[in-house]
């Protein structure tokens, strides 16, 4: 059977991991010569006398036994936290070369399980499958052993375990089909339980969204996954049964049927018996290990089908590492000539934003307005380069924007969106001057809500209001050339509103800054250059 998670140890551990094999398949069989000393000391046991050829071998073998599983045990876990490590690290840095529009159709579940329970998964088995290996080397040799004592006992026990191991492993491929369905219900529930996280205040207001959300989508999840993981457990349970009755019945066919088969020495068949009876801790290990192995092979498939759709996604491949945007600090005009963006696919278009023209001048104050679902925050998003059009053409000063220099026109925005996520920390900031930082604090009315100390802000559980403020002045600080604010004056009280228009985006004028805004305060539209007005994707006179 080919094990995906077998087939990333071995592509990822390279000749280390080959050197753990090789540590693990001696304890095997150091487990094995054990088991053969014990079984010979037995059968020769001196009267009122130690066995000192035994008792030696004995001692030899079992201190290199333990030194051995505990070497291949202790290294496996350091290979398998690397692996999972770097997985991890590949993955966020796959992320943030993505597409905007890729990761939001992703969504979070699927990240966070990628990253935290498959790796779990993958970490559990990896801990199973080196004891199981060095127990699977012991069974072997324990199987050549009683070839040794009887060529009849060793064929006999060869087809009862060529039997057993057929029947295993077809129950355990239906166990392993539905072992992504639960993965799936999984994601699903999760899914659900974002909504119920994320949208609380509305799930709090209104009681029959609340119940609709639990009982018939959460709960309703759960319940199925409950009953998959149910049947899939008790399929390993069986499957458990089943490897454990086998021996038994194995031990039976040595006792009962062997002897109607060839003439076998009495002495023979109990030492045959006592090494089948020594295989049943081990292969306790191996069945043990299967199901984990199964699981863990669901878990890296879902990660290389992540991995495979970020590589996909992966919009800074073409990104030429020097051009004319890279040593540009500002700029003169931004054109949009006959720009468009559509939601759906080229058979289903659900929205479309343009055909729009469009300029920005360097330094002026642009205001857009609109009604919801107007097309505002697309175009703020087709803008800053977090979408592509799907047709017409986006100028900065004559240079056409393509894939190769998108990256260097996203680096002149700062931006802050509805939406916006507020970092405790100045990342992308070489240098703080924190007494700037400090008035800055003052200014907006936060110094005694929060500080910037040690490197990060001291407290960012605040208001929506508060948090705009603080993301108004991380933005500042970052000093772009354009700045763009999606209603962020919506949630301030009328102080820092008329703040806002009247003082904070004239002193980013002052500075030959450009900005991008989007307002519903028609009383502050004289504070603006321009204003343009949205209404089903487009431009419309106002």
């Amino acid at each position: 059977m080919d094990s995906k998670f077998i087939t990333l140890l071995r592509k990822e551990s390279g000749t280390e991991g080959v050197r753990v094999v090789v540590i693990a398949t001696i304890a095997g069989i150091l487990q094995g010569l054990v088991m053969i000393i014990i079984n010979g000391a037995a059968g020769n046991i001196p009267k009122g006398e130690l066995n000192f050829r035994y008792f030696g071998m004995f001692v030899v073998c079992i201190i290199g036994f333990i030194w051995t599983k505990r070497y291949s045990l202790a290294r496996n876990v350091e290979i398998v936290q690397r692996i999972l490590f770097d997985t991890r690290i590949r993955i966020a840095d796959k992320i943030r070369h993505s597409g905007l529009a890729q990761i939001e159709s992703v969504g979070r579940s699927q990240l966070y399980t990628a990253l935290a329970d498959n790796a779990e998964i993958i970490f559990n088995a990896s801990r199973q499958v080196a004891n199981a290996g060095s127990s699977a080397v012991m069974i072997t040799f324990s199987f050549l052993y009683i070839g040794y004592l009887s060529s009849p006992a060793f064929f006999l026990a060869v087809f009862f375990i060529v039997g057993g191991i057929s029947i295993y492993m077809f129950n355990q491929q239906a166990t392993n089909r539905e072992l992504k369905n639960v993965l799936e219900k999984e994601r699903e529930f999760l899914t659900y339980l974002n909504h119920l996280v994320d949208g609380f205040k509305e799930v709090k207001i209104n009681s029959d969204k609340s119940r609709d959300l639990f009982e018939n989508y959460l709960k309703e999840t759960s319940f199925e996954t409950r009953d998959l993981k149910i049947r899939i457990e008790y399929r390993f349970v069986e499957n458990y049964i089943f490897s454990q009755s086998f021996f038994y019945i194995l031990m039976a066919s040595v006792i009962f049927l062997l002897p109607q088969i060839s003439p076998v020495v009495p002495g023979v068949i109990v030492k045959i018996t006592s090494v089948i009876l020594f295989m049943v801790g081990p292969l306790g290990n191996v069945v043990e290990a299967i199901p984990n192995i199964a699981k863990a092979d669901v878990a890296v498939d879902t990660i290389e089908k992540l991995e495979k759709f970020l590589d996909e996604a992966d919009d800074s491949k073409a990104t030429l590492p020097s051009g004319p945007l890279m040593r540009k600090k500002s700029f003169e005009k931004i054109r949009f000539e006959k720009v468009s963006f559509s939601y759906g696919d080229s058979q289903n278009r659900h929205f479309t934003v343009g055909p729009l023209d469009l300029s920005v001048q360097r330094g002026e104050i642009l205001f857009i307005v609109g009604g919801n679902g107007s097309g505002k925050s697309t175009l703020l998003k087709m803008m800053t380069g977090l979408y592509y059009p799907q047709a017409g053409e986006i100028l900065i000063d004559n240079i056409p924007l393509d894939m190769t220099n998108y990256k260097h026109y996203r680096n002149l925005f700062s931006v802050i969106f509805t939406d916006f996520h507020l970092f405790d920390r100045l990342y992308g900031l070489k240098t703080v001057d924190e007494d700037d930082l400090d008035d800055l604090l003052v200014k907006m009315e936060l110094a005694s809500k929060t500080a910037y100390s040690e490197g990060k802000f001291t407290n960012i559980n605040l208001s929506t209001g508060q948090k705009k403020r603080l993301a108004m002045i991380i933005s500042y600080l970052e000093d772009k050339p354009i700045f763009m604010f999606d209603e962020v004056a919506a949630d301030q009280d009328p102080v820092f509103r008329k703040y806002f228009y009247e003082v904070f985006l004239q002193n980013l004028k002052a500075k030959g800054k450009t900005i991008i805004a989007v307002s519903h305060d028609d009383r502050y539209f004289n504070k603006a250059d321009r204003v343009l007005k949205m209404e089903f994707g487009k431009f419309v006179s106002k």
